[in-house]
């Protein structure tokens, strides 16, 4: 592929990247799917953890059409509302916090009573489980899985939107039993693809000379 070509595409598959909030019911072609998907197997890994790449990274796409989604869905709500709980309750004793803390403590206590929108529409719910060991690098392994989706799905046409509630069901065992692992063993985090039902595709312009510092 000529190389001035392809460095554009990605170009412009990096700037048009952005999350979608709502999506269509209607579901993507299932070979563009797996494409997707794919993708999250090539994104780097803990290598240095010594143990087999197929132990260390599995992922679990959900379909709405599955009666898994729906409980994982409502396993989710459950913990966000007693996180939501907790938080509430942080902030009351401790209100030198709030300053901090009070916009997203606002943010979980509503999603904790209405859910994730993206999860009541988008027809496929990804859950990357990265397997927890030494170095302490599961969290940026699924960061990468993440990305691959999120630049792939663009590509594709299709919406993303990251569900990082998904990351406090790492211990929840009901959740764990759900997709097959054991509890607490693996980072878990999330997100939702589907058709977006605005295609409208806007680039980022940020002036890069203020991000960036050469030494």
């Amino acid at each position: 592929m000529d190389k001035e070509l392809l460095i554009k595409s990605l170009d412009y598959v990096i700037r048009s990247r952005k999350s979608i909030r709502i999506f269509s019911t209607e579901f993507p072609d299932e070979q563009v799917v797996k494409n997707i998907v794919q993708s999250a197997v090539y994104a780097p890994f803990g290598g240095a953890t010594g143990l087999p790449f197929q132990e260390i990274r599995k992922i679990f796409v959900l379909s709405q059409k599955s009666g898994k989604f729906k409980e994982a869905r409502e396993l989710l709500l459950a913990e966000m509302k007693k996180n939501a709980a907790r938080l509430n309750r942080l902030l009351f004793f401790l209100p030198f916090l709030r300053k901090k803390m009070q916009l997203f403590a606002a943010r979980i206590s509503a999603l904790s009573k209405s859910g994730i929108p993206a999860l009541n529409d988008a027809p496929y719910y990804i859950i990357i489980a990265e397997k927890k060991g030494f170095p302490l690098v599961a969290k940026q392994s699924i960061a990468h899985a993440l990305q691959n989706i999120w630049l792939s799905s663009t590509a594709a046409g299709l919406g993303f939107q990251l569900i990082t509630a998904t990351g406090m069901m790492s211990d929840n065992k009901q959740f764990c039993k759900l997709l097959g692992l054991p509890k607490g063993l693996y980072q878990l985090d999330g997100c939702a693809i589907g058709i977006p039902r605005d295609s409208n595709t806007e680039l980022k312009k940020f002036d890069t000379d203020k991000f960036v510092t050469w030494l």
